[in-house]
């Protein structure tokens, strides 16, 4: 019975060497493929999102043609795809690039990477060719730069100038369309939209640009960005492009604002401003002087009226009403979280006592008017970027114990970017400017500690609005 035993036993540790050694080659050709296919899928990832890159920066460069185009792709796709990365060798084996007769600029790519097998060679497959294809559209873009240039910028408005000129070259100056404002104590729109044609002169821009200075110490966001808006009311033949951007710059927080406004009973467009203990009534037209009897001064290029030839700040709020159906371009003045419903009258300010009242009204006013812009700007589809610099940007905006958080918070609600704070109690249908809309366009802010920062938060509108047209 043992000697059986034994001899059953060695027939079975026979039939298992037998079936080792007739396994044995499965088997490394299972462990070849294992090891290797785990490495391909994680070479195959990489080219995949090599190709991407790729193609989103030629789409980038495109308004600078076919040939910046394909060196970006070509220096973003080695980026993505190191050389000595698993020791493969990668590179864009097709290339195409074209622009139909609407101005949408198609780039297809094809990628591959040669991949040394390890455990493969030893069945005989010494390499395996991994591809990749991507395709990038471009769609055609209408953007409306908006750029502070009060007094606070004076160190740093030559670097603001040339960072916005670097921002607006990656457009096409063959299909988009370009528009510049600028704004201080008012706006001016220095570059508009074509309402013709589907292109824009890039030389006039520049020089646009570059004829720009930096104005006086009062910032009027609300004109600026309603002048920056209206853009894209201008009807004419070109058709509207796809994608609509405002990017708007500052480095404060709002502290004018323009409307038409009663003044011993005349009606006059004029924009009211608010720094320090002063508060100011400024006009473009100098006929104000001769209209009621006032005083005009003049402050380089602003000017204003006051009844008392000694005191030229103090008394503008005794000539002024505000009332509940005041308004600047549609847009009621009062009915926000800073500025209140409570009208102004200037019959009932007799006293110096008031002028602080009046001013905190009109920085009220100031505040809320770009928020409850940009709340209508984005319910028309346009996209909207804020670009801030510096620390003041970081100084609260509460007024009257409003709440409202600081000239920071405040561009975060108007690009409705998702990182922005609560509306600290405020009724959402009362101020849906406050409150983040998952419904509307959905933009970004950049904050820039200062001017060094300015050209990194210019690439990062960038690149959101290319991923945009895409």
């Amino acid at each position: 019975m043992h000697k059986r035993w034994i001899k059953t036993l060695t027939h079975q540790k026979g039939a298992i060497s037998l079936f080792m050694v007739i396994s044995l080659p499965f088997m490394i050709i299972l462990a070849a493929f294992t090891i290797d296919t785990g490495r391909a899928y994680i070479a195959k990832t990489k080219l995949f999102a090599a190709v991407d890159a790729a193609g989103i920066a030629a789409a980038r460069v495109s308004s600078l043609g076919e040939a910046a185009a394909k060196n970006a792709a070509q220096r973003y796709f080695q980026v993505n795809f190191p050389s000595d990365y698993l020791d493969t060798s990668a590179f864009i084996k097709t290339w195409s690039f074209s622009v139909d007769e609407w101005g949408k600029v198609t780039v297809d790519l094809t990628g591959q990477a040669n991949m040394p097998t390890i455990l493969a060679k030893l069945v005989g497959i010494d390499t395996w060719t991994l591809t990749a294809e991507s395709q990038t559209t471009r769609r055609t873009v209408d953007i409306s730069l908006v750029v502070d240039n009060s007094s606070s910028l004076s160190g740093v408005f030559d670097t603001v100038k040339t960072r916005s000129k670097e921002f607006l070259s990656h457009f096409n100056p063959t299909y988009d369309r370009v528009a510049v404002t600028k704004y201080g104590y008012g706006a001016q729109t220095v570059v508009a939209f074509d309402p013709d044609v589907r292109q824009y002169d890039a030389d006039a821009v520049e020089k646009a640009i570059d004829d720009m200075s930096y104005n006086n110490n009062y910032t009027n966001t609300a004109e600026g960005f309603y002048r920056g808006y209206e853009q894209f009311s201008v009807t004419g033949s070109a058709l509207p492009a796809n994608l609509k951007v405002i990017v708007l710059f500052t480095d404060g927080a709002p502290n004018t604002f323009s409307a038409n406004f009663d003044i011993d009973g005349v009606d006059n467009f004029a924009s009211i401003s608010t720094t320090g203990s002063a508060a100011k009534g400024l006009w473009g037209a100098s006929e104000m002087a001769s209209r009621i009897s006032y005083n005009i001064w003049n402050d380089y290029q602003n000017k204003w009226v006051t009844k008392s030839a000694s005191n030229n700040s103090e008394d503008i709020y005794r000539y002024v009403n505000i009332s509940s159906d005041d308004s600047y371009a549609s847009f009621p003045l009062l009915g926000g979280p800073r500025a209140g419903n409570q009208s102004y009258d200037e019959n009932t300010q007799t006293s110096n006592s008031h002028k602080s009242k009046f001013q905190q009204l009109i920085r009220g006013i100031s505040r809320d008017l770009p928020e409850k812009m940009a709340y209508a700007a984005r319910a028309d589809d346009i996209y909207i970027f804020t670009l801030g610099l510096g620390s003041s940007l970081t100084s609260s905006m509460d007024i009257n114990g409003s709440n409202v958080g600081t000239g920071e918070d405040m561009l975060y609600r108007m690009a409705n970017d998702a990182r922005m704070g609560g509306a600290n109690g405020y009724d959402a249908l009362l101020y849906p400017q406050l409150h983040f809309q998952a419904n509307q366009t959905q933009g970004l802010y950049c904050y820039a500690e200062d001017e060094r920062d300015l050209g990194p938060c210019f690439d990062k509108i960038l690149d959101f609005i290319t991923r945009l047209t895409l």
